[in-house]
């Protein structure tokens, strides 16, 4: 896209709150709709918090789609990077991110992590998945940079 399409002139950034401190119970995934469009950007930075009492309890980890609508046409969690030289055929990489060892500990009894994506589609739509027997407070936003 030439510099004068983007959304800005320079790099420029951006925050999207899919959640913030809802509940999520026990053992769930959900997905985080609608689509959201992130086209012009380069990179996502999806940051992830969620309660944690102990430092050896299960995590909430975190799914992304990329897609090309509101309605996710298109939409694929896995993907493939051939810019390496390597052997044929490539098998695809799912795009799913462990939470499991982003406890900080006691007092703050909360774990976070944050994960980078190339934009591979304007539109992206993010799953959380708590894996831990009981319901948690779960927040995710994204940061884009231009």
């Amino acid at each position: 896209m030439p510099p004068q399409e983007r959304p800005c002139f320079r790099p420029c950034t951006t925050v999207i709150k899919f959640m913030t401190d809802r509940e999520i119970p026990a053992n769930v995934g959900i997905s985080i709709s609608p689509y959201t469009n992130i086209d012009g950007y380069s990179f996502i930075n999806i940051f992830v918090r969620f309660t944690q009492e102990k430092f050896d309890e299960p995590p909430v980890d975190l799914g992304v789609i990329f897609a090309f609508d509101e309605k996710g046409t298109m939409g694929a969690r896995r993907y493939v990077n051939l810019e390496a030289n390597v052997p044929s055929p490539q098998r695809t990489n799912f795009i799913s991110v462990s939470g499991e060892g982003s406890w900080h500990g006691s007092p703050h009894n909360i774990s976070s992590y944050v994960a980078r994506f190339p934009v591979m589609g304007p539109f992206v739509e993010v799953f959380v998945y708590n894996r831990a027997p009981f319901p948690r407070k779960v927040s995710v936003w994204g940061y884009l940079v231009g």
